[in-house]
């Protein structure tokens, strides 16, 4: 939760410092090539990191073998999104740069999907407080890099830049920790993981339910811009932003709920107990500041992008509660092995959104996408919400038959 906030907080100033480069249009062109490639990199992420969080605590010493097989399986898998997605029409409007720019994306990609996984092998060592101190390093050195960067290159190459190096330089050195010195200090002990055909086929249902989410989660800036236009999309990005963020925050608890109740069922009463309190307080602080005070969360980008960003982070507010719900119900499912409901559900959540969007005609208010996203979100915690606590009654069993 620590890492969400500070790295989210370190992300907007990241953005409001590049609006102050470039215009609205310019910001939105950015953007959207980084949001292609987080993207494609969650694709190619194959959900790994909640393998790692769920699994990992059970390696014993396969834990090395399933981080190396896992990275290997995510960075291919990073290489061909990255290729087919270059070899469409929508390449020529979102990736910047020309030829050396596209090979650049698809390092870029390769790299994000090891980089968007490895905080899960520290979360299922239990290492989960070395994750702020990863994030908010690569926070910094992306801030701190920018005016360089854009002084050295155009403001928009630049920009890209300072956000590409310091996730390469985070990836070696995590993974210096995760497949050395903590794999290592379970090379002892007995594993317990499910078979091979049972562990690929959780893999094989988790990496489509995250392909079809981060649809929503990391490629709606780039469908913004390409549907509303480069000026909508930039002022759209860093509102979004923060919505992602306290997504993130959520589902950060959340991941680490699950490594606990996998890790020590005797305790799960107060494990749920715990996160609980923790997420009732993020809905408040997160509802508190969308709903009440969105243009002064957007006034660091200028009175433009608070203008026309305070809408759509209003109806993220109102759909707080909703996300927390369906976060939830997502949890529940990973704990108990049931991939394929997150599947249904994620399913339906990305297609209403993207659907959405793409009815809406060029040039409309990005306040729509967030109507869209708030009645969507809430449609769908409707439908799970009490699945969602029988699923919480069944977990809460598993301290008396694990």
């Amino acid at each position: 939760m620590v890492s969400a906030v500070a790295a989210g907080g370190l992300g907007l100033v990241f953005w409001s410092v590049t609006a102050h480069h470039q215009d609205a249009s310019a910001v939105g062109s950015v953007s959207a090539e980084v949001s292609s490639i987080t993207f494609l990199a969650g694709v190619g992420s194959l959900n790994l990191i909640n393998v790692f969080a769920r699994f990992l605590p059970e390696a014993g010493w396969q834990a090395r073998r399933l981080i190396l097989v896992s990275y290997g399986g995510s960075a291919v898998a990073g290489l061909v999104a990255a290729t087919i997605f270059l070899l469409t029409p929508m390449a020529t409007g979102l990736v910047l740069g020309g030829g050396l720019g596209r090979l650049a994306f698809a390092a870029c990609v390769v790299l994000n999907s090891i980089f968007m996984i490895q905080d899960g092998g520290l979360v299922g060592f239990g290492r989960s407080t070395w994750v702020p101190v990863e994030n908010i390093l690569v926070a910094m050195a992306r801030l701190a890099l920018l005016p360089a960067t854009v002084a050295f290159f155009s403001p928009s190459i630049g920009a890209l830049w300072s956000w590409a190096v310091p996730m390469a330089m985070a990836v070696i050195v995590v993974n210096v920790l995760n497949i050395g010195v903590l794999a290592g200090r379970q090379a002892n002990q007995q594993p317990s993981l499910p078979t091979f055909g049972e562990l690929g086929h959780f893999v094989a249902i988790e990496s489509v339910t995250t392909a079809i989410s981060s649809a929503v989660s990391a490629f709606l800036p780039a469908l913004v811009t390409l549907r509303l236009g480069p000026k909508q999309g930039g002022y759209f990005y860093v509102p979004w932003i923060i919505a992602t963020m306290v997504s993130l925050l959520l589902s950060s608890l959340l991941i680490s709920m699950v490594r606990e109740a996998v890790a020590r069922p005797e305790q799960v009463d107060s494990t749920i107990r715990r996160s609980m309190r923790f997420g009732l307080l993020v809905i408040v602080v997160g509802m508190t500041i969308c709903l009440l005070l969105p243009k002064l969360a957007l006034l660091s980008l200028g009175p433009d992008f608070a203008a026309h960003g305070a809408p759509l982070l209003r109806w993220v507010g109102l759909a707080l509660p909703a996300t927390a719900v369906n976060l939830l119900f997502w949890a529940t499912c990973l704990v108990r092995r049931r991939p394929w409901p997150v599947f249904a559900v994620n399913f339906a959540t990305s297609g209403a959104i993207v659907g959405g969007v793409l009815l809406l005609g060029h040039g409309a208010s990005i306040s729509r996408v967030g109507m869209t996203y708030c009645a969507v979100q809430w449609l769908i915690a409707a439908v799970v919400s009490f699945p969602t606590i029988t699923a919480l009654r069944v977990v809460r069993q598993r301290k008396e038959s694990p």
